[in-house]
């Protein structure tokens, strides 16, 4: 579990806070300033020379948040060193893959994307070529199971001159049947009705 120093502006989030970082030890420390680091830093790479604390780098992602990732730095042979941010990638992942599921839902009930552009603005600002974009991609990635038992249904309708009757077709192929013996086995009902 890695050591939150809250102050009153981030206690309300201590929980959250927690439950993003729990994956790390207690070697880890979050700031009072919103910096995360180790609280004691790691040693170099190449000298194995314990480093110092060296700031900190922010990284943004617009109208989301931000996040700072501590630096050190080698007292002997000046190597710098940055923690990893797989957890901030890791939460932008998870944000644009709700995203992703908003497009596929509002899609699903025929929204345009200019109509989708539009009510995101008062969620998370994006443009219509971007919903798209986003929206294919994840239509991609949608694993689409193999159909085992495949059958067609071909319906079928005569619309006669008047006078004449009516006729109504349902052919129903197996389609396993055609794999194994090269012809489809239909099954034909018709019917007809006088007018």
């Amino acid at each position: 579990m890695t050591a939150l120093n809250c102050t009153l502006l981030n206690f309300s989030q201590r929980e959250v806070l927690s439950s993003i970082f729990e994956g790390y030890t207690n070697d880890f420390d979050y700031t009072a300033d919103g910096i995360f680091r180790r609280t004691i830093p790691p040693s170099c790479p190449k000298c194995s020379t314990i480093m110092t604390h060296n700031g900190y780098n922010t990284y943004c992602k617009k109208g989301l948040g931000s996040v700072k990732i501590g630096r050190y730095i080698c007292p002997s042979c000046d190597e710098p060193y940055e923690e990893e941010r797989s957890f901030w990638e890791k939460m932008k992942g998870d944000f644009l893959n709700v995203l992703s599921l908003i497009y596929q839902l509002m899609r699903l009930h025929h929204v345009s994307y200019q109509g989708i552009s539009s009510i995101m603005r008062l969620i998370f600002p994006r443009g219509r070529d971007t919903i798209f974009n986003a929206f294919n991609e994840s239509v991609e990635k949608t694993a689409i199971p193999q159909i085992e038992d495949i059958r067609i249904v071909h319906y079928d309708e005569q619309f006669p001159k008047e006078g004449r009757t009516q006729k109504f077709r349902l052919t129903l192929l197996c389609w396993t049947a055609l794999l194994a013996s090269r012809s489809p086995r239909s099954f034909t009902t018709e019917k007809t009705r006088r007018p």
